[in-house]
């Protein structure tokens, strides 16, 4: 996550998280006092999602020239091109929102089972520091930006351990998997002169998130920091600049996610 990103998404957890956390100083009857005894709940999440990619180019990239077709011409606005060769590669994350719904089943006083059916909104910029050498001897520098949006449905499945209740609160921490289907992806257009990065349409991630729970007088109202990091490699190569100079491209994600129960 880089540092913009990561101050707001603190300021907003710390935003929220403050005055909650001063609510059962004031008011000292417990509230919900039997939730945590029910099998079974539901609820919904409303998130602020953060993607992002972990990219690993190419082993001495500046040393890979591309030729012919496996340069986008119309990209670059250039005629006459001899030849490519990209000195740099920068994943930039961009803003996105989730909505889900919350399948939770009680299996202990500290431990839950949780399902929670996404759909999540988002994209990702590629930037391409490249040099282009034209037939007439020119050396040319030109910054290729590359967007790659996303509409993943998701299926995170949560095994989740719970502080001792104090008076209106619990913390809790989040384990588990996901996977993730995105609805936008382009890996299966074979267009002519194509030269968009694409990226397969499904995924598998590790995932942990740190959390409070807040006991409302009608619903239980949580705050929680999630990480999500993605098993594969999600680029699919098509033997042109874009993805030859790219030896891995893996999800990562961040989410700050509000979930009334």
């Amino acid at each position: 996550m880089n540092r913009i990103g990561l101050k707001l998404v603190l300021v907003v957890f710390i935003y929220f998280l403050t005055p909650l956390s001063l609510f059962p100083q004031i008011n000292r009857v417990p509230n919900l006092k039997l939730y945590d005894d029910e099998p079974l709940h539901f609820g919904f999440i409303l998130a602020v999602n953060q993607m992002d990619f972990i990219l690993k180019p190419k082993e001495n990239i500046h040393q890979l020239y591309f030729k012919g077709t496996q340069i986008p011409e119309v990209d670059m606005k250039l005629t006459a091109i001899d030849s490519a060769t990209v000195y740099g590669i920068e994943a930039l994350p961009r803003l996105g929102f989730s909505v889900g719904i919350v399948g939770d089943k009680r299996i202990g006083e500290y431990f839950n089972l949780r399902l929670i059916p996404s759909l999540s909104f988002g994209s990702r910029e590629l930037l391409y520091d490249t040099r282009v050498f034209t037939k007439s001897g020119d050396t040319l520098q030109r910054v290729l930006n590359q967007k790659i949006n996303s509409t993943f449905v998701e299926f995170p499945f949560y095994l989740k351990y719970k502080s001792k209740r104090v008076h209106n609160f619990r913390a809790y921490v989040n384990t588990g998997i996901k996977y993730s289907f995105d609805l936008a992806s382009q890996a299966n257009k074979t267009e002519p002169n194509n030269y968009e990065p694409k990226l397969f349409r499904s995924d598998s991630y590790y995932m942990f998130s740190v959390g409070t729970d807040i006991y409302m007088n009608w619903f239980k109202f949580g705050v929680e920091l999630s990480m999500s990091y993605g098993m594969r490699d999600m680029l699919l190569r098509e033997n042109n600049l874009y993805t030859n100079s790219i030896e891995s491209l893996r999800s990562k994600i961040f989410m700050l996610t509000f979930t009334f129960e």
